[in-house]
Parts: structure tokens; sequence; C-alpha cells
């Protein structure tokens, strides 16, 4: 019987198991996800500038979404065009099977931060071929650290501009609000992702040394 069956509905509608199964159909088919996430965000746009506005601001509001039209299409087009350049560039070859099961993927990503290898082969897999993307670039330390810079410092502009222009009410508060989980974003995820990039070394040696050994006893392991 096929060891997928043996999951739980519930497992397989935990929140992280439904991002899994999005991240492998964006992996496997990085074009059309690429649209589908661009209309969902021109459809949610409309509605979320107006919830954040007064009423009696509408009108200017309208006015701003059919300027910014053409920019945002134009944006999400640029977006489609290249989302199967960048996976590519971010992935190489380690690309999760379009067969994978989320659940497995899920699995696969709580070995990673146990340690060792998992009693399924399934996972092993998956967590071998998350470990092998946790070593791209945009992944590491150092991007962390150059995208909360930016964040940090544009954020750390807005709010001094806000505060010049209207004195601490709530736009200033946001700002300060959005500066602030910038610098918490750069000092907790950079040390958080130089553990993980240490797990999915460590495993990836461990996963490596027990294929090699099984190579070498004559029974070859599915990579």
């Amino acid at each position: 019987m096929n060891e997928h069956t043996t999951y739980l509905r519930s497992a397989r509608r935990h929140p992280r198991a439904l991002f899994g199964q999005v991240q492998i159909y964006a992996q496997n088919n990085p074009r059309a996800y690429a649209v589908r996430a661009v209309l969902i965000l021109l459809l949610l746009l409309p509605p979320a500038v107006l919830f954040v506005g007064r009423p009696e601001d509408w009108p200017q509001m309208l006015l701003f979404l059919r300027v910014a039209a053409v920019p945002v299409v134009v944006v999400g087009a640029v977006i489609i065009l290249l989302m199967p350049w960048s996976v590519r560039r971010m992935l190489g070859g380690s690309v999760l099977p379009p067969d994978t099961d989320p659940v497995d993927l899920l699995e696969a990503k709580r070995q990673l931060r146990r340690g060792g290898l998992h009693e399924r082969q399934e996972v092993n897999r998956a967590a071998r071929l998350v470990a092998a993307q946790a070593e791209a670039k945009i992944n590491s330390p150092q991007a962390i650290t150059v995208v909360s810079l930016f964040g940090l410092l544009g954020f750390a502009f807005i709010t001094t501009v806000t505060y010049l222009a209207v004195g601490p009410g709530a736009d200033f508060w946001l700002a300060v609000s959005l500066t602030l989980l910038f610098l918490v974003y750069m000092l907790f995820l950079r040390s958080w992702v130089k553990r993980y990039r240490q797990r999915a070394r460590d495993f990836a040696e461990a996963y490596d040394a027990r294929r090699d050994e099984a190579e070498q006893e004559g029974h070859p392991q599915e990579s």
C-alpha cells in the first residue's frame, strides 16, 4: 500500500502542508504559479487600498488606482516573464518532484530541524532536496542582511519624514513598527538561517554517506 495513504486528513490540512503543496507546484510550474499569484494580487489590491482609507477619501484612492494600473500590470508581466529564470537561478537542479507528497515535505523540513535521518526514505529524499535548496545564495545570511538593511533604512527614512510632516500620529507609529520589524528581522532571522543551513549541511552529509554505503554494498539507494 502506498505510504502516502496512511496520513490523516488533518495532516494534509495542516497550513504548512498546504504551503508545501503550493511550493511543489511553484517549483515545477513557475510561470503558471506567477500568473495565478499576480492575478490574485491584482484582484485584492483595489479592496485593500479602499479598506485602509476613509470613505470620504475613496474618490482620490480610485484615481490613484487608475493611475497605478499601468505600472502595476507592467510589474506583474515582468514577474511572470522572469519567474522561470529566477526559480532556476535559486534552485538549480534541486527542484522537488511534482509527485512529492506535501506531508512528506512538511516532515522533511521538521527532520532537518531535528537532525539525523528519517525512518522513511520518501521523507529523506525530500529533505535532501530541501537541504540543497537551503544552500542557495538567496537563502544566505548575507542576503537576509542586505534585504533587512534596505528595509530598515527605507522605513527609517519614511518614519523621519512622517514625523516631520504630521508629527507622532497613527502613520508615524505604523512606520516605526515596520522599522522595528526589519530590525528584528535582521538581528534574529540571520542567526536562525545560519543554524538552519548548518543543520541542512549535516543532514546532506548523513544522507550522502548512507547512499554511498548502500551503493558499496550493492544496494543502490534511490536518490
